[in-house]
């Protein structure tokens, strides 16, 4: 077996996920030179072998190959959302049903392209993307998430709730609403350009884990000075988050510097596992992924201290379980990291030398035979 183990004998702390956000592909050019590319010019730049996936698809694909132990059906993971008729919207869906989810609620519109992006990037290291603003995924209304829960007869204690970017903040916050009436655990994270409109229309307010990174933070903060630190940036960023919801769990990513933890008054920092990075693309979505699959087996969001490095304390939580992840994830070129699962997510932390926790052995039980 290749997936994780829950610490209850009864089984995962949560059974199923629903989600919705974006579900599309993309290229990525490298291009020569650092000049900005010109209104009417025509430069060569070199196709990159990287394959490019979207936050629903990545988040979901990890928890699946984690949890979802194909033979007994563990753990289901419902994506909610739409791809065109095309030859990459077809093939999305296969992948994302060899992952161990139900593709059953992602309708192939046959008027639409899937999402698209294309990627570049300057030697410098900057760059940008473009994007159909016309694809499949601009249809996953509010209706279409209301839609769902027409006919959803779990135990919604049992459920979580995913709402994450490239399908709009209506529908997402559609998706919270049901996620609060079925009593699941609400997960989002949020676009810094989407930030007012999350709040106006609240988006905080049903979630029980806001998944953010710096930036994302900033903007919560309302912080334009770029002099200001990460420290002030979290604090206030908190302060804000707390006084719309005063309940809300808040993962903070601070790229290679780690990750911030707050709950119940406790903010915790976990540093970054260095790897030989060879694209921090899909990273933070890895993050999530492994911190959500972490809840799922019973790991601890906290252990009590802040740790200086890494390997310096046994592993004890999901948010290190999300460190470990993304920190595997930054070793492919791939947004999607294509040979992750419980094996090899342990053989990982021992090539890293990073010391388990009894509990963090427990759940890869399962997975290291």
């Amino acid at each position: 077996m290749n997936t994780l183990k829950s610490l209850n004998p009864d089984g995962l702390r949560y059974n199923h996920i629903i989600g919705t956000g974006g579900i599309g592909s993309g290229i990525f050019f490298s291009l020569r030179g650092n000049h900005t590319l010109g209104r009417n010019e025509s430069r060569m730049a070199t196709l990159e072998p990287n394959y490019d996936f979207c936050k629903q698809h990545i988040i979901m694909h990890y928890i699946g190959v984690l949890l979802n132990d194909k033979p007994t059906n563990n753990f289901r993971l419902f994506p909610i959302g739409k791809v065109g008729d095309d030859e990459i919207g077809k093939k999305l869906l296969l992948q994302m049903a060899e992952a161990g989810m139900d593709t059953g609620s992602v309708e192939i519109r046959k008027d639409s392209r899937t999402l698209f992006s294309v990627c570049f990037q300057y030697p410098d290291g900057a760059g940008g993307n473009i994007t159909n603003d016309n694809s499949a995924g601009s249809y996953v209304t509010p209706a279409v998430i209301s839609h769902f829960f027409e006919h959803y007869n779990l135990d919604g204690e049992n459920g979580i709730i995913l709402a994450v970017p490239e399908v709009s903040v209506e529908s997402r916050v559609e998706l919270l609403r049901n996620g609060k009436k079925n009593k699941c655990l609400n997960i989002a994270s949020v676009l810094a350009t989407e930030i007012v409109d999350f709040k106006k229309q609240g988006g905080f307010h049903l979630t029980d884990i806001i998944a953010i990174n710096i930036d994302e933070a900033r903007h919560i903060s309302e912080i334009t000075d770029d002099s200001i630190g990460s420290a002030e940036i979290i604090e206030t960023c908190i302060e804000k988050l707390l006084k719309i919801n005063s309940g809300i769990l808040i993962l903070i990513t601070d790229g290679a510097n780690g990750s911030y933890c707050y709950k119940d008054n406790k903010l915790e920092f976990t540093p970054a596992l260095y790897a030989e990075t060879v694209s921090t693309a899909g990273a933070g979505d890895a993050f999530l992924a492994g911190t959500i699959s972490g809840i799922c087996c019973g790991l601890p969001v906290h252990k009590g201290f802040s740790s200086g490095v890494f390997t310096d304390s046994p592993l004890q939580t999901s948010v290190e379980l999300g460190t470990l992840l993304a920190s595997l994830s930054v070793t492919s070129p791939h947004t999607i990291h294509p040979n992750v699962n419980a094996k090899v997510l342990y053989e990982y932390a021992n090539i890293k030398k990073a010391v388990m926790g009894n509990d963090f052995i427990k759940i890869f039980s399962a997975g290291i035979h």
